[in-house]
C-alpha cells in the first residue's frame, strides 16, 4: 500500500457502473476504507452537482480537510470534476474508477477496466501530477476535437449506445467516414500557421481516445505538450494511418494523411464554425484558444513497472 489517507470523498454517477451500482459501490469502497479513514459518499444525480460541490469544497475551511477524493463515472462525469478541481483551485490527488463506456483516462492510468479491480489497484498506486488542457476557459484532461467525432457522436442514439456500448461507435464511424463534412482551417500553433482543409483534429493530451489508444509512442499527459493531429484525407485510409505506430520525430515522414504537431499554445478557427467535443462533452464552437496547463492535477495511477 502506497499512501493511507484520512479523509476522502467519493462522487459516483447514478448512471455509472458495469453492473448493480449499489453492489459496485460497496466492492470498490471496501477497498478504499483500507487505504482512507474516514469515507464520504456523494451521489451525482444531475449534471453539475460535482462541480457545485467542489465549490464548497473550496469556500468551507471544514470540509477542506478531506485529503484525497475518488470518483466513480464516465469520462464526461470524469471530467466534470476535473473542472470543479481546477476552477475552483483545489490540490487534492483524485482516485479515477471506471464507470462509463470507454473510460479513456483510466488506460492511461494504467488502471482495470473494471471499478472494483481498479479500486484494489489504487492500494498499490503513486500520485503524479498531470498536464490539462484549457480550451476557452473549459478544462480538458484527455482530449478536445471538431470533425469526424463530434459527427460520430452525435449518430450514435442513445438507446443504440445503451445495448451495443463501443460497437455502436464502430457502425456509426462507418456511416460518418462516407459522408463526412469537410471544414477550412486556421491553426496557429507556439506562434506557427497551418491552413487547409481537414475532416478532423484532434488535440490530445491523454493516450487513449474513444477506447483507443493513440499510435504515438512517445505521447504523455505530462510532457508540457499537447497533441495535435490533422486528418487531411477524407476517407476511411485515414483511419488505418491513424492507428500505425509511429513516434514524434517521424511521423509526418510516415503519414501523409495526417499531420502531427506538438505544442503548448494554440488557437484554432474553421469555416463554417465547428462544435467541438472535449472530453466527450459537446460544448460550443470555434473558434477557440487551447492552452496546456503543466501539472495542474494530481491523479492517483499505477506504477506497472514497480507492480
Amino acid at each position: 500500500m502506497s499512501y493511507h489517507f484520512h479523509k476522502g470523498i467519493l462522487f459516483y454517477h447514478k448512471a455509472a457502473g458495469q453492473g448493480d451500482i449499489y453492489k459496485e459501490l460497496g466492492q470498490v469502497t471496501e477497498n478504499l476504507t483500507q487505504f482512507c479513514d474516514d469515507l464520504t459518499i456523494k451521489l451525482s444525480k444531475e449534471e453539475g452537482q460535482i462541480k457545485s460541490y467542489c465549490k464548497e469544497l473550496a469556500d468551507n475551511k471544514h470540509l477542506n480537510d478531506y485529503d484525497v477524493c475518488f470518483i466513480l463515472g464516465g469520462d464526461g462525469t470524469l471530467n466534470e470534476l476535473v473542472n470543479g478541481i481546477v476552477d475552483n483551485n483545489l490540490h487534492m490527488p483524485v482516485g479515477v474508477l471506471p464507470g462509463g463506456t470507454f473510460n479513456d483516462f483510466t488506460k492511461t492510468l494504467n488502471l482495470s477496466p473494471k471499478p472494483m479491480q481498479a479500486s484494489r489497484d489504487l492500494l498499490n498506486s503513486h500520485i503524479k501530477s498531470f498536464d490539462v488542457l484549457d480550451v476557452n476557459g473549459t478544462y480538458a484532461l484527455n482530449f478536445a476535437g471538431i470533425g469526424l467525432m463530434v459527427q460520430n457522436a452525435e449518430n450514435v442514439e442513445s438507446s443504440h449506445k445503451d445495448i451495443l456500448g463501443k460497437f455502436s461507435y464502430v457502425f456509426s464511424t462507418i456511416k460518418t467516414v462516407s459522408n463526412p463534412e469537410i471544414y477550412k482551417y486556421k491553426l496557429t500553433a507556439d506562434g506557427k500557421e497551418y491552413n487547409g482543409e481537414t475532416s478532423m483534429i484532434l488535440i490530445a493530451n491523454g493516450k487513449h481516445v474513444g477506447g483507443s489508444k493513440i499510435p504515438l509512442e512517445d505521447l504523455s499527459p505530462n510532457d508540457g505538450k499537447m497533441n495535435i493531429f490533422i486528418f487531411k484525407n477524407h476517407n476511411l485510409s485515414i483511419i488505418n494511418d491513424f492507428f500505425k505506430i509511429k513516434d514524434s520525430m517521424n511521423w509526418n515522414e510516415i503519414s501523409d494523411n495526417i499531420t502531427h504537431i506538438s505544442c503548448e499554445n494554440a488557437t484554432l478557427d474553421t469555416q463554417p464554425n465547428a462544435k467541438l467535443d472535449i472530453d466527450g462533452e459537446i460544448l460550443f464552437d470555434t473558434p477557440v484558444e487551447i492552452k496546456l496547463i503543466k501539472e495542474r492535477i494530481k491523479l492517483l495511477y499505477l506504477d506497472v513497472e514497480t507492480t
